[in-house]
């Protein structure tokens, strides 16, 4: 296989990924020059250099000097096209200017930066992986272009694209000039959302929380006289030896006002209940709750809002995975 058309996964792995490391280093901002591009005639150049072998032996064995012209015509153009081409990339800076973070299952964002040097424009040059969605760069009558890339995110944790494929076949589409350049390109992956019913409210202390039973059995109330059917357990006995009355002992449930995302209280397989406090975390988000989390050893403290979401979802994307 050619290596401009090796998989990502498989280029960091094999030999000429390696070559690759070596001569093109990764870097959040690389300009593209003989070093770092490399230029091969495609299909088409093949079968237009068949052509020009072709008009040269007619040319030969029929001694017209027509065909001899046409020929080295042809031929000057051809060589034209590799300066063309090479030219097309070369002087180019590359910058990554950023990303956006998205759920399992979406098209994640990289956004970058392609500067041209003074001069002349550039067009035709083609950008992405080849798993994702390639994009076009028209540098004509500006000197920088941003450029939005996506990738389809396949599983939570940081996404590591690989090596960006920049290509070009300008002017003639006879050679395709491109490089693999490494912009430490990285984005982070939510789990899928799961979007259910907000768990059962927990039980809370008298000072923080809201009256729900008041039939219930955590805090005590106050007084009330007996009644059948009330627990015995709660006679207040001495009050019955001097009154000869019967009371008993009333008792309230009082609840923890803010909402607890606990991966403990959520059921099913590991990557299921992380979906679920991720859709859990965006609704409450959406309905201005306060909420907070329990992942394991790491608790965040409840909050409210945009700003408190989004380090919830990091401890999420992250959790049981190594960090890079």
């Amino acid at each position: 296989m050619w290596p401009g058309s090796i998989p990502p996964q498989d280029l960091q792995a094999s030999r000429f990924g390696r070559w690759l490391d070596r001569r093109i280093p990764p870097s959040r901002q690389i300009t593209l020059s003989q070093r770092n591009i490399f230029i091969f005639p495609n299909l088409t150049g093949f079968v237009f250099g068949g052509l020009l072998l072709l008009l040269i032996l007619g040319a030969v064995n029929y001694q017209s000097s027509l065909v001899y012209g046409v020929a080295f015509l042809l031929g000057s153009m051809f060589l034209l096209t590799i300066l063309y081409t090479f030219r097309n990339l070369s002087g180019l800076a590359l910058e990554l200017v950023g990303t956006r973070p998205g759920f399992v299952g979406e098209d994640i964002e990289f956004n970058v930066r392609v500067v041209r040097p003074q001069g002349k424009g550039r067009e035709g040059i083609q950008l992405g992986w080849p798993e994702g969605i390639k994009q076009w760069a028209e540098l004509n009558e500006q000197e920088a272009a941003g450029v939005r890339l996506f990738v389809k995110a396949e599983r939570r944790g940081r996404l590591d694209p690989g090596r960006l494929l920049v290509e070009t076949y300008y002017p003639l589409g006879l050679l395709r000039a491109w490089t693999w350049v490494d912009l430490g390109v990285q984005s982070l992956v939510y789990p899928k959302p799961i979007f259910q019913d907000f768990p059962q409210s927990t039980p809370g202390r008298r000072d923080d929380g809201q009256l729900i039973d008041p039939l219930g059995s955590d805090d005590f109330s106050d007084i009330k006289s007996y009644l059948p059917g009330d627990p015995v357990k709660h006679i207040i006995w001495r009050s019955y030896a001097r009154s000869g009355e019967l009371v008993v002992k009333r008792y309230a449930s009082f609840v923890e006002p803010r909402l607890w995302l606990d991966l403990e209280e959520v059921s099913g397989p590991l990557e299921e209940r992380l979906s679920r406090l991720t859709g859990l975390a965006l609704r409450a988000t959406r309905l201005e709750r306060e909420f907070g989390l329990r992942l394991g050893a790491t608790e965040i403290t409840p909050a409210i809002g945009e700003a408190h979401l989004e380090p919830l979802l990091r401890e999420l994307a992250l959790y049981g995975l190594a960090e890079s």
